[in-house]
């Protein structure tokens, strides 16, 4: 056979399918879009020059997109080869050999990722440059231009493999089965249905106790390092029970009903016979769908409430602009804080444009609460560890322009979590008078239990490092300046820092730095704004996927229930009872994935909040916000999405 004959076949065969090949090329096209996307800002110059940890991040969501795109374009070559057989079997019976059909399929692919990947490329690019720009919105970076996001070849390479591979695993999986099958067989896959299913008890059980060991590590596992640990087997053990319960539980369920004395209408013998018949293959498809929903809402709430997190609380990060710090055995207290203040002073032109100056000396540990008394904390795994942070009165007066005194007996206490401290605190051999206060924590440490204590003097100090074995004392400059400009008062900052360093040379400084409010918030929204453009990338991949299976799901019900309304209207039965069946049919499978989903979402939201206190995130109410209003967005989605392919479903059955 020519080549031209071939091509001819294919571009025919291609026409005739364009329900199902068009599709496939915008969802694929979509996947390769993001791809080139996520391989172009990887190896842009500028998100590397300016957002160093960036990459990194993206990279993650680049391997999890070439994943999908591998399952998604076989998912979607699996349902073609199902519904062409019975082509297939009609080309061998006409006296095409086997290696001609071969060759047919692969120009017919040849085509199609063609298409994919001119899709891919060109608009990565196109579409690359309205992402660098909103990843430049997000990180605050309002120096990034178009001209800095250049057409990648490296991207292009990267896309071209990826749509080379995904050809050759296609043409040889769709090959291998038409090699392997004879013209009867493929007939007979064409015409074969899928029989009422058994209820499968010990598959059944087996899903529930994997539900139970998935839902119940998101809700009674405590202990930040445990969520993490525990989260991986939390995710795999309810994927594998959400597909074995869909398999069983819902023919259970179905059974169930039809063995109601109210079973026998018309409506629901028609609608649970039909759901019953083909519930084997549309499982799979349900199930698939409810595991990306709930990825599509996980992944976009949790990045949201890391985001808006940070930009609830970027201000609160530092109580000023500017802070310098060090700690040293060798040097007193006292006098580290005079080379520190004379630092800051040597800063500005003028002493008058420095405000809101304040001096601090803290320490801090890890100790463990015993009742009314905090001890060292020893790592023996018995007690979770809490984070100490202490203070002297007179730093944290200056920092909150207060006047409060304590006796030799008192100390002021703020805590973020349940440990609470009750009137009486131990600490040595010394009880101390609790005071409480608030505000004081930075929201770096929601991801961990928290005391903050200011005691009276630096003596009072002393004893509190010694007592709970804490780090050495370090003092800390914070303050705010006027009348500099910003960027030359960088500059100085960055010749403070080598100022500290040639000063305390020699001193056995144990640390030191000099750090901006600004600085650290920059860096925030690099690395939060990374995460939640990387959350909305991956959003848009669950969400194709979503697209993808429900409008095949949808097409493949159309094709199996037109010969089945055909003969139900050759048997008697009214448009409106028959329309009515599909619709209850329909919509059965519509909610379940949407209501499992939110389900799956609301349990795992008690882990997924745990482990969002590593981004700083410790309102419950902002997550819960967050949360809702991303179901609430999703489901108005999926119904514009089920509204589309229904669309396609009424056009073949009828």
């Amino acid at each position: 056979m020519s080549f031209s004959m071939i091509k001819k076949f294919a571009i025919q065969n291609l026409k005739a399918n364009r329900v199902l090949e068009i599709p496939f090329v915008l969802s694929s096209g979509i996947m390769l879009i993001l791809f080139n996307i996520m391989a172009s800002l990887i190896s842009n110059n500028y998100v590397r020059t300016r957002h160093k940890s960036l990459p990194d991040i993206i990279l993650i969501g680049m391997f999890i997109l070439a994943i999908f795109c591998l399952v998604f374009v076989q998912y979607a070559v699996n349902f073609q080869l199902k519904k062409r057989n019975k082509e297939f079997a009609l080309y061998a019976v006409l006296g095409l050999e086997k290696k001609h059909i071969v060759k047919i399929i692969s120009t017919e692919f040849l085509i199609l990722f063609t298409a994919i990947w001119i899709m891919g490329t060109i608009g990565g690019y196109i579409f690359g440059q309205l992402c660098f720009l909103f990843l430049n919105f997000l990180m605050r970076d309002v120096s990034g231009r178009l001209m800095d996001f250049p057409f990648s070849l490296t991207a292009l390479f990267n896309t071209t493999i990826l749509v080379v591979a995904l050809y050759f695993i296609s043409i040889i999986r769709t090959g291998f089965g038409v090699l392997v099958s004879t013209p009867m067989e493929l007939l007979e896959k064409g015409h074969r249905g899928e029989g009422e299913p058994k209820v499968k008890i010990v598959v059944m059980l087996s899903g529930f106790a994997l539900l139970t060991v998935g839902y119940g590590i998101a809700l009674f596992v405590k202990g930040l390092l445990s969520s993490m640990l525990y989260f991986f087997v939390a995710v795999v053990t309810t994927i594998i029970a959400t597909y074995l319960l869909y398999i069983t539980f819902s023919v259970f369920v179905l059974k169930l009903q039809r063995k109601n004395k109210n079973f026998y209408t018309p409506k629901k013998f028609l609608s649970i016979s039909g759901l019953l018949y083909r519930m084997k293959g549309n499982a799979i498809s349900l199930a698939s769908i409810s595991i990306l929903s709930t990825g599509v809402i996980l992944s976009l709430s949790t990045t949201v409430a890391i985001y808006s997190n940070y930009v609830k609380l970027g201000g609160s990060i530092m109580p000023r602009e500017y802070s310098i710090e060090a700690g040293s055995e060798n040097i007193g207290n006292e006098d580290m804080a005079k080379k520190l203040q004379s630092l800051v002073e040597s800063s500005v032109p003028d002493r008058s444009m420095i405000r809101d100056e304040y001096t601090i000396f803290e320490t801090n540990t890890a100790v463990t609460k015993v009742g009314d008394e905090i001890v060292k904390y020893k790592g023996d795994g018995i007690a979770d560890p809490v984070f100490v942070i202490a203070g002297d009165l007179t730093g944290y007066n200056a920092r909150t322009h207060q006047n409060i005194e304590l006796g030799d007996d008192e100390i002021l206490l703020c805590e973020n979590k349940k440990n609470k401290i009750g009137d009486i605190l131990k600490i040595g051999d010394r009880d101390f008078k609790v005071r409480k206060i608030d505000g004081i924590i930075s929201p770096d440490f929601s991801a961990m239990d928290v005391y903050s204590i200011i005691v009276k003097d630096l003596d009072a100090l002393d004893f509190v490092r010694k007592a709970l074995d804490g780090s050495d004392i370090t003092c800390s400059v914070y303050w705010d300046v006027d009348g500099v400009d910003d960027k030359e008062y960088k500059d100085t900052l960055l010749k403070l820092r080598d100022a500290i360093k040639s000063e305390l040379k020699g001193d056995g400084s144990s640390m030191y730095g000099v750090s901006s409010r600004s600085e650290i918030i920059t860096q925030r929204y690099e690395v939060n704004g990374g995460f939640l453009f990387l959350g909305v990338l991956v959003g848009i991949i669950f969400l194709t996927g979503t697209i993808l299976i429900t409008y095949y799901k949808q097409i493949s019900e159309g094709y199996e229930d037109r010969e089945k309304y055909q003969i139900m209207k050759k048997l008697g039965l009214s448009d409106k009872l028959i329309k009515k069946t599909c619709a209850s049919q329909i919509g059965w499978m519509f909610y379940a994935p949407l209501i499992i989903a939110t389900i799956h979402c609301i349990v795992a939201s008690k882990i997924i909040f745990r482990l969002l206190g590593l981004f700083g995130v410790g309102d419950v109410l902002l997550y819960v916000i967050c949360l809702a209003a991303v179901i609430a967005i999703f489901a108005a989605v999926y119904f514009i999405i089920f509204g589309l392919t229904s669309r396609g479903y009424e056009k073949i059955v009828e």
